[in-house]
């Protein structure tokens, strides 16, 4: 996990800023910056709306773990793909084996007056959610009984 003071030296050299210009723009001694960074002085919550005021992020993405902005391509090429017994219908699913699964985005695309799938191969378990999200025409979804 980045420190606090990583993330903010991350920022400024992102920005392509040396301590001093930081320690401008945020009304601040260069030194004061230098011991944020190096974790050697915990600012204050006004200190650090001044800092993320000044490298121009929300004060919350001072406290990220990740990085915005990551961006992993996947191919069509790479998608695994799902089919099922009985229908020409597949799905293929996107970013697998990205999100540690706590999201999986899949692309499922359906003949006009396809009468569905109907199989246990879908889990969906407790705690998880899934979101469908029609583009063009109308979807009925039975789940457990239920529609």
């Amino acid at each position: 996990m980045t420190s606090l003071g990583g993330r903010i030296k991350s920022l400024r050299a992102e920005r392509g800023l040396q301590q001093r210009q930081l320690a401008e723009k945020a009304g601040m001694t260069p030194s004061m910056v230098s011991q944020i960074e190096s974790g050697r002085l915990t600012p204050s919550l006004p200190t650090l709306g001044k800092l993320a005021g000044a490298l121009g992020v929300p004060i919350a993405s001072l406290f990220e773990t990740t990085r915005n902005g990551r961006l992993h391509v996947s191919r069509k090429s790479e998608y695994p793909v799902v089919s099922f017994d009985g229908t020409t219908e597949k799905w293929h699913v996107l970013g697998a084996g990205l999100f540690q699964g706590k999201i999986r985005a899949v692309v499922s695309t359906l003949g006009p007056r396809a009468k569905g799938v109907k199989t246990d191969k879908v889990v969906i378990n407790p705690g998880q959610m899934k979101l469908f999200y029609v583009l063009e025409g109308k979807v009925a979804l039975h789940y457990n009984g239920e529609a």
